[in-house]
C-alpha cells in the first residue's frame, strides 16, 4: 500500500513539475510547444570518396549530413533528450556503416542521388532501431532518421572541422 501511494505521489509530482512528455494531439494545437518535432538532432557530416561517373577525377567526395526527428508516441516520463543521447552515441556506428556500404557500391553518377539518399536513410534507420530495441522505453518514442544534405564535391574538398561537444 505504501509503495502504491509513493508511486502515485511521484507521478503527481512529476506532472506538476512538468517532466511528462506527451504526443501531439490530433485536434487543435493549444501551445507552441506542441508544434513540430519534439527534438531534432543533427549528426556530424560523413564524407565518402567514391568513383563518380562524369567527375573531374577518378574519385569524388560524397558529403552526407543526417538528422533524427524525435517524437513521443504516448505519454511518458522520459524526455526526448534521453533519446538524443542514445542517437548521439550511435553516431560513429552509423558513419562506419555508411562508409562500409558506400565504398562497396562501385561507380555512381549524379543521377543516382535519389537512390543513394534512400539507401543511406534506410541503413542509418536500421542502426537506430536496432539500438533502441535495448531500451525499455523505446516504444514511447518514434525516431526518424532523415538525410538533411547530400552532395558531391571534387576530392580536394574534405570534411569540415568537427565541433566538440562539452558541458561548458
Amino acid at each position: 500500500m505504501k509503495t502504491r501511494i509513493l508511486t502515485i505521489c511521484t507521478v503527481v509530482l512529476c506532472v506538476a513539475a512538468g517532466c511528462v512528455t506527451t504526443p501531439q494531439t490530433g485536434g487543435q494545437v493549444e501551445s507552441a510547444y506542441a508544434v513540430g518535432d519534439r527534438a531534432q538532432i543533427t549528426l556530424d557530416e560523413v564524407v565518402v570518396s567514391m568513383p563518380l561517373r562524369g567527375g573531374n577525377g577518378p574519385y569524388q567526395n560524397l558529403h552526407i549530413c543526417l538528422g533524427a526527428l524525435v517524437n513521443p508516441q504516448k505519454t511518458t516520463l522520459y524526455d526526448p533528450y534521453k533519446v538524443e543521447g542514445i542517437v548521439r552515441r550511435l553516431e560513429s556506428r552509423i558513419a562506419s556503416r555508411l562508409v562500409e556500404n558506400l565504398t562497396g557500391m562501385g561507380q555512381q553518377s549524379a543521377e543516382d542521388l535519389a537512390m543513394l539518399r534512400k539507401s543511406i536513410g534506410t541503413e542509418a534507420q536500421a542502426i537506430v532501431e536496432s539500438a533502441l530495441q535495448h531500451w525499455q522505453h523505446a516504444r514511447e518514442y518514434r525516431v526518424e532518421v532523415v538525410v538533411v544534405s547530400l552532395y558531391w564535391t571534387d576530392a580536394s574538398v574534405g570534411r569540415p572541422a568537427q565541433q566538440r561537444r562539452s558541458w561548458w
